[in-house]
């Protein structure tokens, strides 16, 4: 297992994606979040190396960033566990308001 590069915060914020392979928007709660991506269950797999918008409300105001979906992992729920890194890195002031929404 490799060292993760930034720490991870928990939260349930609900975040907004637009995948480029699935049609529409999606909302979903995430798992955690740190600089480098976030995690979120996901009713069904989706492909890693798949990009998506990911839309994050943060307080009256939302914050907009992409990203690509680096592990997809099924769950014993029927869900899969999806993890995705960020194209920059996020700010630790942004991933504090996500974390503090938990």
């Amino acid at each position: 297992m490799h060292a993760r590069k930034f720490t991870r915060y928990p939260t349930d914020t609900s975040v907004t994606f637009v995948i480029d392979s699935i049609i529409g928007e999606h909302q979903l709660y995430l798992k955690d979040a740190g600089q480098g991506g976030l995690c979120f269950n996901a009713r069904g797999c989706i492909k890693p190396g798949t990009h998506l918008d990911i839309k994050i409300p943060l307080n009256d105001k939302g914050f907009d960033t992409v990203g690509k979906i680096t592990w997809c992992q099924p769950l014993e729920t029927g869900q899969c566990q999806v993890g995705i890194e960020f194209d920059e890195s996020l700010t630790l002031s942004i991933i504090e308001k996500m974390a503090l929404r938990h």
